[in-house]
């Protein structure tokens, strides 16, 4: 066929001008003549043109509307093989197979009545060999509605196909293994636990049919025990966080038979890493089993399976156990630091506050601050009693003081919520050898339950007294009860009787837990009791007694304690002291920055262990004040470059300020060079007192 130039007809451009378009789906184009154009127009249309014919990695050009050739980039060239002088003015089906020679008419056809053509299939270039290609086809239409031409788009996706065939083969050939397999169960599940794919193995092991199958829970091929614990999410559930779940148990067929399994479950992700499904394989070993199980005797082999499915069943319930815990310890610290947050931004968002409403915020702040404080402490106390860290400070010890200021510290609660206190003291003096904080936190734990799970209007009855060689703590309630199923499980850590997220009380399950730990250490023993839900329970502590009496004449030792909250302390000044303090927190920095400036103190602060290191190069301050987790280099590492650079004979007074608060904590920072400890949160009259005590300002 002889090549024809396009010629522009009136109100139409050149091949150029039909380029610089590339309109949406039937949207009219104006072709008027370009000299009438103003300038800032022709600029753009330019700039656009220039953009089209640079473009490689698509070919695009324009067509006239009876399929002809009118433009050609850069794209085009480098995708078909042809140049722009070899191709404008020829028909754009020599672009597709002889199979396919009808086709082109049909995709101009369907773009000029419905504005738009998309299709994907193979393409020729100039030298013949084929290429898979994403083709779109955009009909242009003047003002006149009148058809003016084609923009047409072409995309190589050659090797895309190239690789998605490869897998195809690839798949199928794995799928024809893996159904062939008899010898193992190889089936899929999906993120749900829904069975989606199923082996010959499987069908002869389990008895299912892949159609009676596929679309169920593979809860189905255990035994109804362990479905009941959850047992099979939990599989799924390692599986997904550590990648691979292997097990051996019970497993049961359609026909309702068990077989010993061995199962392998392993997570599928995606190359975003997301979770897509589980492969799951499964081996029958039931044989095997059997012949183990005939080398023991009878009597044995009970004994076996007995312990076997005991250890199982507890493993499970201290799987449960732990999830429910976390959930509910993510709930009981989350609770605080919402109340705290939130009046945190009221207060900044209202501008001028009131006064009652900024000390009303204050109080709220203050009191889940210290409710949050106290979740943590009994953590690291029940962190301390289980890996044997704990210490008591024994001393004798009149538990009727206790008692009555555990009463005295619960009184307000049970007012606020009329439950009536009832106490019967023994009133001799009654000594027991024990550490007074510790005994004062178990009767003030099972107080504060006795009072939180009894309803309004209800009574709770304290009796003290001596049975024999023993000292008896007794704590009824009117309340709410426990379970005869629960009973057994109540001093268990993080157990709750309800840890649904629609339970009517909070708490972590620690208390009952850190208090028979604690009676334990003191060589009693705890004791609950209750008729049953809804019928109140029953407490029991009993201590033994200390056979010789108090000393009168003698001072009994006296122990530093916390202040409490609101006790007015006297706080020395710290006036020209020269304090540097080093912490990575941004917020912890200016608190504790605030604080001593109040006091009088000059600080400087760094936000990193290298910058203080710097800082020190230059200045010697009264005082170093630092955090001990901070990234790059902690404070263990920087205290000992800082003593290791310091002159002989002179030590600065070192504080380690930290959110490590175990005792091993402080025994770490002692040796590494810091005079003294102090937990986060901290208080600031306490900050300040151990301040001035290290810098000789007491």
């Amino acid at each position: 066929m002889a090549r024809r130039r396009f010629e522009p007809r009136d109100g139409e451009t050149d091949g150029s001008g039909l380029a610089q378009r590339l309109p949406r789906q039937g949207v009219p184009i104006d072709m008027a003549n370009p000299t009438h154009r103003d300038d800032s127009l022709r600029q753009s249309e330019e700039r656009f043109r220039l953009l089209v014919e640079s473009v490689k990695d698509y070919a695009i050009f324009m067509l006239d509307p009876e399929g002809r050739v009118l433009t050609w980039n850069a794209g085009a060239e480098l995708i078909k093989g042809y140049t722009a002088a070899e191709i404008v003015g020829e028909h754009f089906s020599r672009f597709y197979p002889p199979e396919a020679r009808d086709f082109p008419a049909h995709e101009l056809q369907v773009a000029a009545a419905e504005g738009r053509f998309e299709d994907e299939g193979w393409r020729v270039r100039k030298d013949g060999s084929r290429f898979w290609a994403n083709v779109v086809i955009t009909a242009l239409y003047g003002r006149d509605k009148k058809l003016l031409g084609f923009a047409k788009v072409t995309r190589d996706l050659t090797e895309r196909r190239s690789h998605e065939e490869s897998l195809q083969h690839s798949e199928e050939r794995f799928r024809l293994l893996v159904e062939g397999v008899s010898d193992y169960a190889i089936f899929m599940l999906d993120v749900n636990g829904m069975v989606a794919t199923w082996n010959s193995g499987a069908a002869r092991i389990k008895g299912y049919r892949a159609e009676e199958i596929i679309g169920q829970h593979f809860r189905k091929f255990y035994p109804q025990d362990v479905v009941e614990s959850r047992w099979p999410e939990h599989e799924l559930e390692v599986a997904a966080a550590e990648g691979r779940f292997i097990d051996e148990g019970w497993r049961v067929r359609k026909d309702g038979s068990r077989f010993w399994a061995h199962v392998t479950i392993t997570a599928l992700r995606d190359d975003t890493g997301r979770l897509r499904g589980f492969a799951k394989l499964t081996r029958d070993l039931t044989e095997r089993k059997r012949t183990e199980a005939l080398e023991v005797s009878g009597a044995e082999r009970e004994t076996m399976l007995e312990a076997e499915r005991n250890a199982r069943m507890l493993a499970q319930r201290s799987a449960r156990i732990k999830d429910e815990f976390l959930a509910t310890l993510s709930h009981e610290l989350r609770t605080p630091l919402n109340a705290i947050l939130g009046w945190t931004q009221l207060l900044r968002g209202r501008g001028a506050v009131e006064p009652a409403d900024f000390s009303r915020a204050m109080e709220i702040i203050e009191r889940n601050a210290r409710a949050q404080v106290r979740l943590i402490d009994d953590l690291l106390d029940l962190s301390r009693i289980m890996s044997g860290r704990f210490r008591l400070d024994v001393q004798q010890v009149s538990l009727v003081d206790i008692v009555r200021s555990a009463l005295d510290s619960i009184e307000p609660t049970a007012h606020t919520k009329a439950v009536r206190l009832e106490s019967v003291l023994d009133p001799q003096s009654v000594i027991v050898a024990g550490d007074p904080a510790r005994l004062q936190q178990v009767f003030w734990n099972l107080l504060s339950n006795a009072v939180k799970f009894t309803p309004k209007g209800g009574k709770v009855q304290v009796l003290l007294q001596r049975v024999n060689s023993h000292i008896e703590f007794c704590v009824s309630d009117t309340g709410i009860g426990i379970p005869a199923s629960f009973l057994p499980h109540v001093f268990e850590r993080f157990s709750q009787k309800d840890s649904s997220t629609h339970r009517a009380y909070g708490g972590l399950g620690l208390g009952l837990a850190i208090a028979k730990q604690l009676v334990d250490l003191h060589g009693g023993s705890i004791q609950a009791k209750s008729m049953g839900e809804g019928h109140g329970a029953t407490f029991v502590v009993t201590l033994p007694l200390i056979i010789l009496g108090k000393e009168e004449d003698r001072a009994g030792r006296v122990h530093p304690t916390a202040a409490e909250p609101f006790e007015a302390v006297p706080v020395p000044r710290l006036d020209g002291v020269r304090a540097l303090i080093v912490d990575d927190e941004a917020d912890a920095l200016e608190l504790i920055q605030r604080v001593l400036q109040n006091q009088g103190a000059l600080v400087t602060s760094a936000r990193s262990a290298e910058g203080a290191l710097r800082l020190l190069e230059s200045s010697t301050p009264d005082i170093l004040i630092s955090d001990i987790g901070m990234p790059g280099m902690d404070g263990y590492q920087f205290m000992r470059l800082m003593r290791a650079a310091e002159p002989k004979g002179r030590r600065m007074p070192a504080l380690a300020l930290t959110a490590f608060a175990r005792p091993d904590d402080r025994k770490h920072a002692i040796l590494a060079g810091y005079q003294a400890h102090l937990a986060k949160p901290f208080d600031m009259a306490e900050l300040a007192i151990v301040v001035a005590g290290l810098v000789g300002r007491t």
